[in-house]
């Protein structure tokens, strides 16, 4: 079983309520590759596809991943579109960083220290750390979305400005990011506000 992606751009909006999935037919499909230049293979071989359309969402600003005892992470802090393969990694950062403070919680608990200010100190110093660079992954995802489908405000479908737009070190930023200091960041804001 082969699973393919084509991603178009559709300006309705998704009529599906909650549903992220639905059947669609191969001819709704195919309309997409109507036109010149599509190669007669390739046409063949989605003749043997069974599509579905998926909805790509994005929840474009978080006011906080934090409140009370309450914490999010992952898709519930920062759902991305998939256009630059980081919205699962940022995941598994948010993962990271909160498993600390929560640790750092219980290495200093003892009865003369309030649980709760404890876990609402814990999980700002989370918020603080990783909510910047999540949210910048959002909308960069989001922006490298308009520059694939040629809807991008400067750029349009001008390659020649697209193209240097996704070059040049764009993605330093991500890729090569130390996460253990966003860890010391966040340890460090929580022994700034007592939690030593």
């Amino acid at each position: 079983e082969l699973n393919f992606l084509f991603c178009v751009a559709d300006p309705k909006p998704w009529a599906l309520g909650e549903a992220v999935t639905e059947k669609t037919t191969h001819e709704t499909m195919m309309a997409d590759f109507d036109g010149p230049g599509v190669d007669a293979r390739f046409i063949k071989l989605l003749a043997k596809a069974q599509p579905i359309k998926w909805g790509f969402f994005h929840h474009w600003r978080t006011s906080t991943y934090h409140r009370g005892r309450v914490v999010l992470l992952g898709d519930a802090a920062h759902a991305s579109l998939p256009f630059q393969a980081a919205g699962a990694a940022q995941g598994l950062e948010d993962a990271l960083v909160l498993s600390n403070v929560l640790s750092k919680i219980v290495e200093i608990h003892n009865d003369s220290v309030d649980q709760m200010t404890s876990i609402e100190t814990a999980l700002e110093a989370y918020d603080v750390v990783r909510r910047p660079r999540a949210q910048k992954q959002l909308e960069q995802s989001a922006e490298v979305g308009k520059m694939i489908f040629f809807q991008h405000e400067e750029a349009g479908p001008d390659m020649s400005k697209i193209l240097p737009r996704l070059q040049e070190g764009r993605f330093d930023w991500l890729w090569f990011h130390d996460i253990e200091d966003d860890v010391n960041k966040a340890l460090t804001r929580m022994n700034e506000r007592g939690m030593q």
